[in-house]
């Protein structure tokens, strides 16, 4: 429990830090900060739904969106907001065939309990492969940071690094 609270500690310190844009892959160039972190894992930022059937097209089984329902899409500088409707999102999942998780993740204040959901859902081999996102992939670099650090072991500077890599910023 204490090694989990110092983590989110640190997770909102690096949030201070500034984020690196990830590659776009076929498939997916329109997807901000999109990564394909391994052969099961992609992320990035807020998909649309014609993105979405392109994931699928493209293998994918399960979408995690860690974005709070009544979220307002923040367009950054020279770009057009993605439009962002939850239950829209939610129903085109489902008619596409893919899995579809939501954990309403309030950037500022993340919980152990979201972090033990989002663990949980990644464990599942069935939810694999899987696009997490959130609008722009900083929380979700976060979360998989503390995914890294917990399930993996991984150092957590190199689990900074590669949250970095992923979307992880002050935005």
């Amino acid at each position: 429990m204490l090694k989990r609270i110092a983590l989110l500690v640190v997770l909102l310190l690096a949030m201070g830090t500034t984020a690196q844009e990830g590659p776009a892959l076929s498939g997916a160039e329109g997807i901000r900060n999109f990564l394909r972190v391994n052969e099961k894992i992609c992320t990035g930022g807020q998909p649309t739904l014609a993105q979405l059937a392109e994931l699928k097209a493209g293998g994918l089984r399960a979408v995690l969106n860690l974005r709070r329902p009544t979220e307002k899409q923040t367009p950054r500088p020279g770009a057009e907001p993605v439009p962002y409707d939850a239950a829209a999102e939610a129903a085109e999942a489902g008619r596409l065939g893919l899995r579809y998780f939501n954990i309403a993740v309030d950037p500022d204040v993340p919980t152990d309990a979201q972090v033990d959901e989002f663990l949980k859902i990644l464990a599942d081999r069935e939810n694999r492969p899987i696009f997490i996102h959130c609008g722009s992939a900083s929380r979700v670099g976060a979360f998989w940071m503390i995914r890294r650090v917990l399930v993996d072991e991984w150092p957590l500077e190199e689990a900074e690094a590669e949250a970095k890599r992923i979307g992880l910023s002050n935005e």
